[in-house]
């Protein structure tokens, strides 16, 4: 970040996709998009939209910039930015799709998107993103890899079960050998990757002393976790797992329903789905919980989602706090006050 907030005179809206990104550039004076271009994704491409922003916004580049978070492809794109511009934001696209239903938008392209993200940009001024370190990112990504080849894993096995073609069954087998071996190496490679950074060799101490998280689903966690300094409370980091509960009411009937909100990083929500089914019945906290909901008549689905948010919180305190997990604080804490 080069300038403070306060310096800032354009909003840049992009809209990203894997073979190129558009962006906006709107100007904070006359609020007007002064200029819009394409761009390829690409290192080329990065180069060419940083010299398009100086000719628009001049040297000083006393620019917000906010892109969509969805997955990989802006990666590349917002780190460059990152080391050009006052502010980089990346946001949830929800909020943006929000924003233009409130906005009652009626096109829809690649041209139409930036503006819109340029327009928001402007009006909520979205919080700072900082990049990951270099180990954070290669965790990420090892993590990320290591979660495909399950997928690839159980995959195979299904077939394996559904075919009964001998030449057939002994392919699959030697590709679910391989895939087996491959999952090995990269658990070790992940598992040493954490142990040789001091900083994620506490979180995961951290973690693991929180019953229900083992070391695997802690790496795991770990892979996907955001820079906690961004949340100020554990309902924020729930809300941007996309763990928190969305109310619902229909009519006078009284009937509601609370389903998942899923509007945010379904990666951790994933890592957190069976270390939330053995919180239920080894953390006293979580158990409790279940058990109060399982009272009330609960559906099972509906009780893991709200364990998986509860446990999220439980995360947050010990990692903000960097002591280990205590399920007798809040007892302690309720007589001492």
């Amino acid at each position: 970040m080069n300038n403070t907030e306060s310096t800032i005179q354009y909003s840049l809206g992009i809209d990203i996709s894997k073979k190129d990104f558009h962006a906006a550039i709107l100007r904070h004076e006359d609020r007007k998009i002064i200029a819009e271009k394409s761009f390829p994704n690409t290192a080329t491409g990065n180069k060419e939209h940083i010299n398009w922003l100086v000719k628009h916004c001049g040297k000083a580049m006393a620019i917000q910039a906010c892109l969509e978070a969805t997955g990989t492809y802006g990666d590349s794109v917002a780190i460059q930015l990152h080391t050009h511009l006052s502010k980089v934001s990346l946001v949830n696209p929800r909020a943006i799709k929000n924003f233009g239903a409130m906005q009652l938008r009626r096109d829809k392209s690649d041209k139409a998107d930036a503006r819109l993200i340029a327009q928001y940009c402007y009006k909520e001024q979205p919080s700072a993103w900082h990049p990951p370190s270099e180990a954070q990112a290669q965790t990420k990504a090892l993590a990320r890899r290591l979660s495909q080849l399950k997928c690839d894993l159980v995959r195979e096995n299904n077939r394996l079960e559904a075919t009964s073609d001998k030449a057939t069954r002994a392919d699959i087998k030697d590709h679910i050998k391989a895939i087996t071996k491959r999952i090995t190496k990269l658990e070790k490679q992940l598992e040493e990757l954490i142990q040789n950074n001091p900083e994620n060799k506490q979180t995961l101490e951290l973690l693991t002393s929180i019953n229900g998280i083992g070391k695997k689903s802690g790496t795991q966690i770990i892979s996907e976790l955001p820079d906690l300094t961004n949340f100020p409370t554990g309902r924020e980091l729930a809300s941007y797992a996309g763990v928190t509960p969305r109310h619902f009411q229909s009519g006078t009937s009284g009937k509601t329903r609370t389903p998942m909100s899923k509007a945010g990083n379904s990666q951790l929500r994933k890592h957190l789905f069976f270390p939330a089914m053995s919180a239920m019945r080894y953390n006293p906290i979580c158990k409790e919980f279940a058990e109060r909901l399982k009272a009330q008549g609960k559906p099972q689905i509906v009780i893991i989602g709200a364990i998986m948010n509860k446990l999220l919180h439980i995360i947050y305190g010990v990692l903000k706090h960097q002591k280990s997990f205590d399920p007798e604080y809040l007892k302690k804490h309720a007589k001492s006050a």
